[in-house]
């Protein structure tokens, strides 16, 4: 018999809405989970004693828990991004779900429609959840032997322009992998001003762990050679007609994301560039399948800290 230790299955959207849909009494123990994990303590005197008490408006109803001892009232969302959501507990929590979930994202108009929410709404819930996994995403660096960078760009095309004449964004894509040319595992990816080697360089050096025994392959550019006292740097010429070219993993993922533009959220607006590449960093990390909600409370957790 096998002594393989099989991880636990990820909750399904049937196995989600089972448990929250329609009981509002586990949409309240889940972010009150995320606020008081070690249990509710009141931040004026210490007392873990409290009483629910519901808030009923016009297009919403809230919950509070107020302290039992001297009656402060605490919100459950206070002191985050969605203090101010107009969603009620289940929708905000479906809807978080949801966007963590689809690994090639779900646009407004989709969200908007599962939700029974104005697009504005689901807009901004869209750019909250980006928030979210900037956060997580933050403070981790790439940390391997074998990194595949490019300079590609992104957003809508300009008239009778091409390349980097035109007005789309050029943004730096890094891929770390377990092997020379294979099993990828995590991506950066940087709005740039320029292809300038400074610009390269310090970007790149924000990103990942460098050393001498690590290889950076790259197509060419003469920006990734200002590396070459930091890391071994092969800097030649691809031909991405060849099958299995030295950026193939970081070529399909570019790939990815340009059709997720078009594709699922039919153009990203510029201000909206950086989250929408943090939120591509966090569904590209090829490990990665689903999240769970104990990994979406944790999530959440950092807006407290």
């Amino acid at each position: 018999m096998s002594n393989k230790v099989l991880k636990p299955k990820k909750a399904s959207l049937y196995q989600f809405t089972q448990k929250y849909s329609n009981n509002i009494d586990n949409c309240i123990e889940f972010f009150k989970f995320v606020k008081w994990p070690d249990g509710f303590s009141c931040d004026r005197c210490g007392c873990h004693k409290y009483y629910l008490v519901k808030r009923v408006g016009k297009t919403k109803t809230s919950y509070v828990l107020e302290c039992s001892s001297c009656h402060k009232q605490h919100s459950l969302l206070s002191g985050t991004i969605f203090q101010s959501c107009k969603l009620d507990l289940y929708k905000l929590l479906l809807g978080i779900f949801l966007f963590f979930n689809k690994n090639k994202g779900i646009s407004a108009v989709d969200l908007c429609s599962i939700l029974d929410v104005n697009y504005k709404t689901a807009l901004l819930l869209e750019s909250k959840c980006r928030i979210l996994m900037s956060l997580s995403n933050s403070d981790k660096l790439l940390n391997s032997l074998f990194y595949e960078a490019d300079v590609f760009n992104i957003g809508a095309k300009s008239k009778n322009k091409a390349g980097r004449a035109s007005e789309q964004k050029p943004v730096l894509g890094i891929l770390s992998t377990d092997k020379e040319n294979n099993y990828p595992r995590f991506i950066k990816l940087r709005l740039i001003n320029d292809y300038t080697g400074l610009s390269l360089k310090k970007n790149i050096e924000q990103c990942c762990v460098l050393s001498h025994a690590a290889l950076l392959n790259t197509d060419g550019e003469k920006g990734f050679n200002t590396l070459g006292a930091e890391i071994q740097v092969k800097n030649e010429k691809i031909s991405y007609e060849e099958k299995n070219h030295r950026l193939l993993w970081l070529n399909i993922i570019i790939g990815n994301i340009k059709n997720n533009i078009t594709g699922i959220y039919h153009g990203i607006a510029k201000r909206e560039m950086p989250l929408f590449l943090n939120e591509q960093e966090y569904s590209g990390t090829t490990s990665r399948k689903s999240t769970s909600q104990t990994e979406i409370s944790l999530l959440i957790q950092l807006l407290f800290t």
